[in-house]
């Protein structure tokens, strides 16, 4: 494998270390090697815990004396600090003895890395040239300006062709000035809504939404005294008058300052008459402003709204840079001017940074605090040729100079390192020259124009289309988020643990095999202070860790009666972790909840507690259970006692072999905090048991309406459960800032509020009054006196206290979440009450949920499913108050994270981003605010935590992320489906031709469900069809998925008797008015139609008898 030595950069003011040589120098390194050993040997022994600290321990002090002693004085302390540190944090790495002196090895891989794409800043491979660029033959690019606001680009060709660009770089507009002097440069007026440019002897100020001719959309101001050779626009956002100023510099070292407004360009002449020339204006009537600031051409002029001030530069040795207000146009007060032999060709100001880049024909980038003349705070060297362009990328802090030769060098800023060099390979001898470069900060983009266009592409905007995000090389099981040090652990299905730092996305250490050959780990957890670590295999096995050094501390063996995937274990959290004593509540495949325990003193890991299975008994009617707790027999594990039902129906069936289809618990979730013992368990079938261990209950919690049992029961499985409830430092907060607002909180009083929300309530039995069950005497048991009975709706329980303590009762009660198989989140309280059914709203069909999580405050909920997706739901409002009705659960943002499973997510409240895990290998971060993609954790460049309005897609995501607006009807489950087959009244009148002569049908004579074709719309989207239906019924719901089928019931029959109060004048007097109207239509309609004559009474003589026909029903 071939290596390369590479050094460090040293200053030039700095004297290389004074190294030894001969034979001195073999032994200063053979005793420097013994050191080492003795190092490494000592930090080996510290991580597995046997060193024994003595008078000879090996510390930095110690380190760096006796690396002096033997190599002098002049071997940097930074180096010898770097080397401690590489030997302390990894003893078995491999080390060189020059890597004390500041050089290193690298090996072929770590050069291959440097010269990797991914690791550059602009992917010049994917460079994309605009040959249509709107200039002439031979004619090149002199000029290019960003407009911001507007996000396009205007371009200034040498030749007089000015181009309007869009963001997609298409033309948008263009036209040409016939001018026989050059163009030399052009700006944006924000104020007049047009584009200046500069000529030798002439302004041209350019409508650009205008349309015509330039006769028509362009103004000339001439004549000037000195060759413009430069130009810029002030913007002063701040200023509402029409006027804009502009900044010019000229040959004579002049900066000038011209104030244009709308009036200047408002005497334009009439249309109607021919233009033969363009619109020239006097350059004297207009309000200018002149002085001499430099003894030599003036190349740049700007100005930097940041420091309020402009600058220009020059090839001028002594005043190369003048950076003052413009004030000093005015006066003769002496300005604040930079001296730079060779003069400046280009500068540059940095805002976050805040400092002034200069460069010019001494090939050296000076960098200087914008107050301080006298001396430049750094420099940077590196180009052969002349700097022609310096531009600055403020959000990487990176600074882009070009040279003569059209080579581009990008630095940091920070670190005055060079990043990269590339130059332009492709251009001909017609673009010998670069004449423009500007940083497109929108679509992070270098953009230079030439005789071309060329766009130069940031390497972190692109890289992640061209490869796979990959952080393992197997699926991903198991994803866990250690808060108190800020790392991520992630486990593979090879068993591979890594542990990653958030913040950099880099790896410290990894674990092959951790339970053993060919042993997949399929769970893990972390406790609370983050020093250790547990995992669960798929053969029931279980390891303590402690997290720092990846050592392993207890283990639970292998079960001798083990069936195949029998003690599968699929969800562990890590109750309690305190020196030698852990405390880990597990989940088995079969359905068991155990806890494994171990105390000081115990050599293993060993099970100490488990909870009875429940979800049969509650199938039977048992919908509250009463609890036996009693204190534990094996070992006490100070969270929850033994455990036995009390069903009120006998059981018939107890076995857990015979249990019904689907009834094994899947998941689990535990809330231990003050007033509050809960432990929620949840089946396939969609059965949750609430264990309420403070009042010695199991509730069993369902959706009404949906069957328990069935074929299709697995479509209503539960595949999470997360409590939602405020921390109580949270909840602190919030009191101390409702005592300022109590008063207009609510028009309600504390009691009205009460009782609006009395349909649920709390009920807290021998929480505080009765002790607890844990602390009777041994032999004793504990038993509900009371049980309360359960109904379907307002279960009645006993508040602490009335008046506003119920209401703030009421507010801080905890939530739990459940995440379903048929896409929907049902929001439950803890007395099995459904406050919410939310359906995430995605451009497709519900899918399963597979994830859930919070923030500290539980004030956002992140869900993932089944493809991909990550929901966010603003819920803040809603813990506020749960059982008010007009709080609602918002949905915000929803992206496509993966092309497949997400098995588990997290959410990182100091930095707002959203980390997921996939079986597709990877495991990536976002911004959580709008879904946009910052990385993925293996990739070699450092992470981009910070916001960014940069749409970054992975290679396999090809949607956007969309936000939902806050008025939107898809927030909740709550859809109102508009039915095809509508009865429309007023159509149905239109249809009978006798209805102004014969009485209406009542309301009870026409079936109100009645159809007919009022809108032609299907339902809105169902993924699963529903097996049966009822005719006319709008709940029975849809068949095939999509259509509703009706059933049309036919109009009865309208009677032609005459009602007892018509009288015989006003039957004619309607007939002769509705019937005997001449009409073609009607003729037409009676001579095509059946006929029938109407029977009238025998009383009224034949001579007066109407002729009336109707058609025939």
């Amino acid at each position: 494998m071939s290596s390369l030595m590479s050094r460090r950069k040293v200053p030039e003011d700095d004297d290389p270390p004074d190294i030894p040589d001969g034979d001195s120098f073999r032994y200063a390194l053979k005793q420097f090697q013994k050191l080492v050993e003795k190092t490494v040997t000592q930090k080996r022994e510290e991580r597995l815990g046997l060193y024994i600290k003595d008078a000879e321990e090996m510390d930095y002090d110690t380190f760096y004396a006796a690396v002096q002693k033997l190599f002098g004085p002049d071997v940097k302390t930074q180096d010898v600090k770097t080397f401690y540190r590489k030997i302390s944090n990894n003893p078995d790495g491999r080390t060189e003895w020059c890597e004390i002196f500041g050089y290193y090895i690298l090996e072929g891989d770590a050069l291959a890395a440097q010269l990797d794409e991914e690791n550059m800043v602009f992917l010049v491979s994917r460079k994309q040239r605009i040959t249509k660029a709107g200039v002439k033959r031979r004619d090149v690019i002199k000029c290019i300006v960003k407009v911001p606001q507007l996000d396009f680009i205007v371009t200034a060709s040498q030749k007089g062709t000015l181009t309007v660009f869009s963001s997609q770089m298409r033309i948008l507009t263009t036209t040409s000035i016939q001018d026989s002097s050059w163009i030399t440069g052009c700006d944006y007026l924000n104020q007049l809504k047009r584009v200046v440019a500069v000529t030798e002897r002439t302004i041209i100020v350019w409508d650009y939404k205008s349309q015509g001719s330039p006769m028509d959309n362009c103004f000339i101001i001439k004549p000037m005294e000195h060759c413009v050779l430069c130009v810029c626009a002030i913007h002063r956002p701040s200023e509402l008058l029409m006027k804009d100023d502009i900044l010019m510099g000229d040959d004579g070292g002049y900066v000038n300052m011209l104030t244009m407004t709308s009036d200047d360009f408002g005497l334009k002449q009439s249309k109607s008459k021919k233009k033969t020339q363009l619109m020239v204006l006097d350059s004297k009537k207009f309000q200018k402003l002149k002085r001499k600031l430099h003894d030599d051409w003036v190349v740049k002029v700007k100005y930097i709204s940041a420091l309020n001030c402009f600058g220009s530069c020059s090839l001028d040795s002594v005043h190369s840079l003048v950076l003052d207000d413009l004030k000093r146009l005015e006066d003769n007060i002496p300005i604040r001017d930079f001296s730079v032999p060779r003069g400046v060709n280009a500068f540059t100001y940095c805002g976050k940074a805040n400092i002034i880049v200069t460069g010019g024909d001494d090939k050296i980038l000076r960098l200087w605090h914008p107050n301080i003349n006298t001396k430049p705070v750094g420099k940077l060297m590196g180009h052969l040729f002349s700097i022609t362009e310096i531009v600055t990328n403020e959000k990487d802090q990176h600074i882009i100079s070009l040279s003569a030769a059209k080579i581009f060098r990008v630095w940091d800023i920070q670190t005055l390192s060079l990043l990269q060099v590339f130059h332009d390979s492709l251009g001909g001898p017609r673009e010998a020259q670069i004449f423009a470069m500007i940083f497109d900060h929108n679509h992070g983009t270098l953009v230079t124009g030439s005789s071309v266009i060329d766009i130069y592409p940031l390497t972190r905007m692109i890289q992640d289309t061209k490869q796979v995000p990959q952080t393992h090389e197997r699926n991903i099981n198991v994803l866990v988020y250690n808060k108190a040090f800020h790392q991520v652990l992630t486990i593979c299905s090879e068993s591979i643990v890594k542990v990653w730092e958030l913040e950099s996305g880099q790896a410290i250490y990894q674990i092959e095999d951790a339970h053993g050959p060919n042993v997949e780990l399929t769970c893990a957890a972390i406790d609370k202070n983050g020093f250790h670590l547990a995992t669960g295999a798929c053969d029931g096995t279980v390891r303590t860790w402690d997290f720092g050094s990846g050592q392993v501390l207890k283990v639970l063996p292998l079960s001798k009666e083990s069936k195949d995937n029998e003690h599968w274990l699929m969800q562990m959290v890590y109750l309690k972790a305190s020196g030698s004593r852990h405390v880990i509540l597990a989940l088995e495949y079969s359905g068991m909840i155990k806890i494994v325990q171990s105390n000081e003193g115990d050599v293993y890991l060993s099970i100490t507690w488990d909870l009875p299975e429940a979800v049969s008994l509650a199938l039977q009617g048992n919908l509250l259970m009463s609890l036996k707790l009693t204190p534990n027999a094996r070992k006490a594990n100070g969270f929850f006692p033994d455990v036995q039902l009390l069903p009120e129906n006998v059981p018939v069936q107890s076995d857990t072999e015979n249990l019904p289809p689907l009834a094994e618990v899947k998941c689990f979730d535990v809330l231990k905090i003050e007033g509050y013992n809960l432990l929620a368990t949840a089946s396939a079938n969609g059965s949750i048991i609430m264990w309420d261990f403070e009042s010695a209950t199991a509730r069993h919690i369902f959706r009404t309406g949906h069957g328990i049992q069935g074929d299709g029961a697995e479509l209503l499985g539960i595949n999470m459960l997360l409590f939602l409830h405020r921390s109580a430092f949270y909840l602190r907060q919030l009191s101390q800032a409702s005592t300022y607002s109590s008063e207009a909180q609510s028009d309600l009083s504390p009691t009205q509020e009460v009782e609006a929300s009395s349909s649920i309530s709390v009920r807290k039995e021998g929480a505080k009054n009765e002790p607890p069950a844990a602390a009777t005497p041994s032999g004793q048991e504990t038993k509900l006196a009371d049980s309360p009975t359960l109904g379907s709706r307002g279960i009645s329980f006993h508040l602490p206290g009335a008046g506003y303590e119920q209401a703030e009762f009421h507010r801080h009660i905890p939530i739990l979440a459940s995440a379903h198989e048929d896409g929907c989140i049902c929001l439950w309280t803890i007395t099995g009450d459904l406050l919410k059914e939310i359906l995430p709203f995605t451009k497709h069909p519900p899918i399963p949920l597979t994830a859930l999580c919070t923030d500290v405050s539980a004030k956002m909920l992140f869900a993932a499913n089944k493809e991909g997706h990550v929901i966010r739901w603003n819920i803040g409002s809603f813990l506020e108050d749960p059982l008010d009705t007009n709080k609602h659960v918002k949905q915000q943002v929803c992206w496509r994270a993966h092309s497949s499973k997400i098995v588990n997510l997290f959410y990182d409240d100091e930095r707002n981003i959203v980390v997921t895990a996939s079986v597709d290998s990877s495991v990536r971060l976002w911004h959580s605010s709008n879904g946009h993609y910052c990385g993925y954790f293996g990739q070699r460049r450092p992470f981009e935590l910070s916001d960014s309005t940069d749409a970054i897609l992975p290679c396999d995501v090809n949607e956007l992320p969309f936000t939902i607006k806050d008025d939107s009807k898809y927030m909740e489950k709550k859809q109102k489906f508009e039915y095809p087959l509508v009865l429309d009244k007023e159509r149905w009148k239109t249809l009978t031709r006798c209805s102004l002569t014969l009485k209406k049908p009542g309301p009870m004579e026409i079936e109100q469900d009645f159809k007919f074709f009022r809108a032609l719309s299907s339902p809105k989207i169902h993924k699963y069809p529903l097996e049966s239906f009822k005719s006319a019924n709008k709940d029975a719901g849809i068949v095939f998925g999509s259509i509703p089928i009706y059933r049309i019931i036919s109009p009865t029959r309208q009677k032609t008797t005459l009602e007892d109060g018509d009288s015989i004048d006003s039957i004619i007097k309607r007939s002769r008015s509705v019937y005997n109207t001449p009409s073609r239509l009607t003729d037409r309609r009676d001579a095509k139609s059946s006929q029938t004559s109407v029977p009238v009474p025998s009383s009224i003589p034949s001579a007066s008898r109407p002729r009336m026909k109707i058609k025939r029903l």
